[in-house]
């Protein structure tokens, strides 16, 4: 069973520093917190490398207005990537902007739909997944190929975007990070929009999901040491590849066992990882990890070079 303990305690290597704030920031009225003091510790043989938290820092300094059009321009200039990809005018997953052609997000929730692609839009340039912003069709899904539906593993997909547009301070890719070495301790920022129908079923009214349903929100997530995610996986009989993260769930304005499948996890150098819907099935009654698909990973990054490289032909 996988218990709160397994989150917390999480030792810390000798001359690393971290300190995490995993509660949820809204875009539009994100109050100020003790910030983590280092973002990435990651390590290259014998050597420990820094990434900063400038980035961390600058973007949940978002001191704005709920109501005022400037400010929320303002906030989104910070996550021109983010996606909100739609089902029926609903949010249905979100994604991150990662060129001119392709939207990256999960895979678990387009498996099964290849058919029916025309139902779905992707919502780019707001931070309300109702309205505003660029409205565009998706016309084709590459699913990894190492992806098994229902499985922990390489949840991740292109979906190729079916309009051309110019890209603006609201509207903008993001670039994807190249380090590739292990990870010691982290905390990364995440940018996502609550999900109301999840698995078909459609949330209660009293879901944390439905305070400000339709603003997108940023919060600090705290990676949780790949070693001991391996071991608590492994006690639910699930095998963790080194291809995949695992992060503390967040829990403000938000339930634990629903992440908001395809949000983009991020750091000051870009692109990380893309989370996962996937949650163990005994959720809430035991603790899951939240699972992100890192991008950086060999089988991950030769996949995605390869369809970005086919449109440049």
């Amino acid at each position: 069973m996988l218990k709160t303990e397994d989150y917390e305690d999480i030792p810390e290597e000798s001359n690393i520093s971290t300190s995490v704030d995993s509660e949820s920031n809204e875009v539009f009225n994100s109050s100020s917190r003790e910030k983590p003091r280092r973002l990435i510790m990651y390590q290259d043989t014998n050597n420990t490398h820094e990434v900063g938290n400038e980035f961390l820092n600058a973007t949940l300094k978002n001191d704005t207005s709920y109501h005022s059009a400037s400010s929320c321009n303002k906030a989104l200039a910070s996550y021109p990537f983010s996606v909100s990809i739609q089902k029926k005018g609903s949010h249905y997953t979100s994604g991150a902007l990662i060129g001119k052609k392709w939207i990256v997000t999960v895979a678990s929730e387009f498996y099964n739909i290849r058919e029916t692609i025309k139902l779905f839009r992707a919502r780019l340039g707001t931070v309300n997944c109702k309205k505003g912003g660029l409205l565009v069709p998706i016309k084709q899904i590459e699913i990894h190929p190492s992806y098994v539906y229902k499985q922990p593993n390489f949840d991740i997909s292109m979906l190729k975007i079916g309009h051309l547009f110019d890209f603006s301070d609201l509207i903008k890719p993001i670039a994807l990070t190249d380090v590739t070495e292990k990870i010691v301790s982290a905390s990364f920022l995440t940018t996502y929009w609550p999900r109301l129908i999840v698995n078909g079923r459609v949330l209660e009214q009293t879901a944390k999901e439905r305070m400000k349903q339709n603003s997108m929100r940023v919060s600090t997530q705290k990676m949780i040491v790949w070693e001991k995610c391996f071991d608590l996986m492994k006690a639910q009989n699930q095998t963790l590849d080194e291809s995949t993260l695992c992060l503390i769930p967040i829990k403000s304005h938000h339930s634990p066992c629903m992440p908001d499948a395809g949000a983009p996890i991020t750091a000051e150098d870009g692109l990380w990882g893309i989370t996962s819907g996937w949650t163990l099935d005994e959720c809430p009654t035991k603790n899951s990890p939240t699972l992100v698909t890192r991008i950086s990973s060999s089988a991950i990054r030769t996949w995605l070079d390869k369809l970005l490289e086919s449109d440049k032909k």
